[in-house]
């Protein structure tokens, strides 16, 4: 409901103002559970500037209602999994290219090393197959002899004994650089497994981050639309104790706001517009009708012709059929009633859209009240407020079924709207 006070921009804010939002709501939904505790905590951190602020804090029911709570839970509940689940991963991603980066460091001083080794043990070899050649020379022996004394350590050890040209430290060196390139290879081995196992976890989880931001983005738009569904539902919901529709509420408060700025000396109060409301129309919802957000009833409520039949009052048509249909008599219009000629009189807008409807419960509500301060002067004492209600239907019984729901209002929701 555009109204002066609060200009909502509901479209804006939803588009706007929804991620940010949505961050306030995960941070306070982790402390809240997955139980009914995180009903009114997500019911008070939804705002609606388009409502009057004291409506966020009254406790509401209702299907569509609670509906939309366990939306924006089930919501919010998906988008910080989600948002937990991202994280570990852009963590992980970043040990995981430190280990990847020392590993392949390490594979390839590894793999130098590796190179390294197999020059030598090729020199070592060398040495050795120059020192077997010189020994066959001497003794006759082959050198395929001479290499397989060498592979065959007890055999060797004989024959090296026997021949004096063999090399003992040669033949420990080449040992050990036979010895230290298995490490090596072995070591190979494990390094590029390793590496193997990064890249693929690299690969892993580089395709969950960008999965996971893309459904981050549609959770978003989730969280945004069940924003707007909570708002929409509070409209639509219940309020304990009483059979006002929160939209009909909101309305009886801004005429409150609206009639205190301009008829200050009138003193009068939501609750009193509200028992005319219930009267006249059940508050907009007289016959099974339904109320939505900007305030419209289902269908307009369009009282009987007041043509002078019994018990009912003789008004000739005075507006052309402009607001009630009928071009010879005069009806009552709107959830408060209003016949054309009085709300030619009193009729104003109370939204602030430009427009006077005495169909739209807002301009009706705020209109009404103008009526009744005009009706009954200072509203804050008895005689005035009842003044008023008669002057608003001239029906004793009308003033006291009036009084009384005016009264019960104040009684249930007073102390609630703060």
């Amino acid at each position: 409901m555009v109204r002066p006070r609060w200009s909502p921009r509901v479209g804006l804010l939803v588009v706007v103002v929804a991620p940010l939002l949505a961050g306030m709501l995960l941070s306070s939904h982790g402390a809240l559970g997955r139980d009914d505790t995180s009903v009114e905590p997500l019911s008070s951190i939804v705002a609606d500037e388009s409502l009057d602020p004291r409506l966020l804090s009254l406790e509401l029911g209702g299907t569509r209602w609670h509906s939309a709570l366990a939306e924006l839970d089930a919501s919010l509940f998906e988008h910080e999994v989600l948002e937990r689940g991202l994280e570990r991963s852009r963590r992980e991603l970043i040990d995981v290219r430190i280990d990847l980066r020392l590993v392949t460091v390490d594979h390839r001083d590894a793999e130098r090393v590796s190179i390294d080794l197999d020059a030598d043990i090729a020199e070592a070899r060398a040495v050795l197959e120059a020192g077997a050649i010189a020994r066959f020379v001497r003794s006759g022996e082959t050198e395929s002899d001479i290499l397989a004394s060498v592979e065959k350590p007890t055999e060797g050890a004989r024959r090296l004994q026997l021949s004096a040209e063999a090399s003992d430290l040669q033949m420990k060196r080449w040992r050990n650089l036979t010895n230290r390139a298995e490490q090596m290879n072995s070591e190979l081995s494990d390094l590029g497994g390793r590496k193997l196992e990064l890249q693929t976890r690299e690969r892993s989880l580089v395709s969950y981050i960008v999965s996971a931001r893309a459904t981050l983005s549609r959770s978003q738009d989730r969280i945004a639309t069940a924003i707007e569904a909570v708002r929409q539902g509070r409209r639509h919901a219940d309020i304990p104790d009483t059979d006002i529709p929160v939209t009909a509420l909101d309305a009886y408060l801004n005429a409150e706001v609206l009639l205190a700025e301009s008829a200050p000396e009138c003193g009068i109060e939501w609750w009193m517009i509200a028992g005319v409301g219930r009267i006249e129309s059940r508050h907009g919802e007289l016959g099974g009708r339904d109320l939505d957000s900007i305030g419209l009833s289902s269908t307009n409520i369009i009282g009987i012709a007041l043509d002078g039949g019994p018990d009912v009052r003789a008004i000739g048509d005075t507006d052309g059929g402009r607001l009630d249909g009928d071009s010879v008599w005069d009806r009552a219009v709107g959830p408060m009633q209003f016949i054309p000629g009085t709300w030619s009189s009193h009729g104003r807008d109370g939204n602030d859209d430009g427009t006077a409807d005495p169909h739209n419960i807002y301009d009706a509500a705020y209109s009404s009240g103008r009526h009744l301060c005009y009706l009954g002067g200072d509203l804050t004492t008895v005689t005035g407020l009842e003044r008023a209600y008669f002057g608003y239907n001239t029906s004793d019984a009308y003033v006291a079924d009036v009084r009384g729901h005016a009264e019960h209002y104040r009684e249930v929701l007073d102390g609630r709207l703060r």
